[in-house]
């Protein structure tokens, strides 16, 4: 696959994640999905129970993330944290990150 190819199917993505009930870690489940799919960026609290990913890398791996999100529901089914919402707004590539990390 050639470079340009390759940038053309790099993206960006900021997810907002409400959850119904804040039990696990979704910053442990975030950076273990986002590092199997080679995804940079970071896990960030904005309050209690919403939570904003921002992640970069193949457009394909986000919208696997996005989809995992949506679709499953729960992180970790002995430690069940129920997803209500998932917002998503997608952005350019911008090679910002180096890894997938927590924000404070």
């Amino acid at each position: 696959m050639s470079d340009e190819t390759n940038s053309e199917n790099l993206s960006a993505a900021t997810i907002l994640v409400k959850l119904r009930s804040p039990k696990g870690d979704f910053h442990e489940y975030a950076s273990k999905i986002a590092s199997q799919r080679s995804l940079k960026g970071y896990s960030q609290d904005i309050s209690d129970g919403l939570y904003k990913v921002v992640v970069e890398g193949e457009k394909s791996s986000i919208q696997a993330l996005i989809g995992y999100m949506e679709m499953n529901k729960t992180f970790d089914k002995s430690d069940t944290v129920a997803v209500d919402d998932v917002i998503v707004s997608w952005s350019s590539y911008s090679s910002t990150y180096s890894d997938f990390s927590v924000k404070e």
